[in-house]
C-alpha cells in the first residue's frame, strides 16, 4: 500500500508539473505570437502615439527631400547677335525644304537607275542556230 501511495503521489506531482509547463508554454506562445504580429503592433502604436508617428514621418520626409534634391544647374546664356540669330532661323526654316528636295532627287535617281537596268535586261529570245 505504501508503494501505491508513492506512485499516486508521483503521478500527481507529474500531472502538476505538466500543467505548470503547459501554462508556461501557453503564455510564452501568446507572447511570441504578439511579438510576431507586426500589423497589430503597428496599429496599436499608431493609436497610442499618433503625434510621434506624424512628427517622425514629417522629419523623415524633409530629410529625404534634402538628400535627394538635385543641384540646380547654372548655365550662362550667351546673347546672340542679330545676324547669327537670323542665320539660325533661316537654317531651321530651310531644313524641311532641303529634306523634301533631297528625297525627290533620290527618288528620281533610283527611278532612272531602275529603268536603265530594265532596258539592259532583255529576255533571251529563241533564235535558231
Amino acid at each position: 500500500m505504501d508503494r501505491k501511495l508513492q506512485q499516486n503521489q508521483e503521478i500527481e506531482r507529474l500531472i502538476q508539473a505538466a500543467q505548470s509547463a503547459r501554462s508556461f508554454l501557453e503564455t510564452e506562445a501568446l507572447a511570441l505570437q504578439h511579438r510576431l504580429d507586426f500589423p497589430s503592433r503597428i496599429r496599436g502604436s499608431l493609436k497610442t502615439h499618433p503625434t510621434g508617428w506624424l512628427l517622425g514621418s514629417v522629419a523623415s520626409g524633409l530629410v529625404a527631400s534634402f538628400m535627394l534634391r538635385r543641384k540646380p544647374v547654372v548655365s550662362e546664356k550667351k546673347r546672340r547677335s542679330l545676324p547669327v540669330a537670323v542665320l539660325g532661323l533661316a537654317a531651321a526654316a530651310a531644313r524641311p525644304i532641303a529634306k523634301v528636295w533631297i528625297t525627290d532627287q533620290l527618288k528620281s535617281f533610283l527611278a532612272e537607275a531602275s529603268a536603265q537596268r530594265a532596258v539592259g535586261r532583255t529576255p533571251l529570245s529563241k533564235t535558231p542556230p
